[in-house]
Formats: C-alpha cells, structure tokens, sequence
C-alpha cells in the first residue's frame, strides 16, 4: 500500500478548485476591463446576463488540476476538483433558473 502524500486530500482539491476559478476571473477583469470600476463591471455584466456565462469559462482551468492530481496519483485531491466544479455548475444552473 502506497503512503499518501499530504496534499491528497479532498479539502486540497476543494480550495484549489474553488479559488482559481476566481483568480482567473479577477485577471479577466484586470487584463480586459481594468478602466471599468470593479462594481460597475460586476453589475453591467449581471445586467447584460454575461456574468455567468464567464464565470462558466473561468472554471475550465479546473481540467487542467484535475489532470495534474489525476497523473500524479493524488486521487483524494482529483475528487475535490471535480467537487468544486460540480459547485460552480450548481451555482450557474440555480442563477439560470431564477
């Protein structure tokens, strides 16, 4: 039996899944749409029904974690990940519906 690393853990995959998602959509903003006011971006964006939609794309990045964890055998750490993503999916299915 293999010894686990002290990074393969769910709570690992949890918070690098949940986190870069935004980082990614805070460097979107800086890269883009850094003459708008943050507010301002955030609620044309809401009020143009993009919000979402970008958030939705920030997430893909995850894929690449997944993968990493994935080959690397840290499988506990994989399973967060894909638990984060299934929280942002969640999170733009229930901003769709209301």
């Amino acid at each position: 039996m293999r010894k686990r690393n002290r990074f393969d853990r769910i709570l690992t995959g949890l918070i690098i899944g949940i986190i870069f998602p935004i980082v990614i959509f805070l460097i979107t903003y800086e890269v883009k749409y850094n003459e708008m006011d943050f507010r301002v971006f955030l609620q044309s964006m809401w009020e143009m029904k993009i919000f979402m939609k970008l958030l939705s794309l920030c997430v893909f990045p995850n894929l690449g974690f997944f993968f990493l964890f994935y080959r690397n055998k840290y499988d506990m750490a994989a399973r967060g990940v894909i638990m984060a993503t299934f929280i942002y999916a969640f999170a733009v299915l229930i901003a769709k519906v209301i």
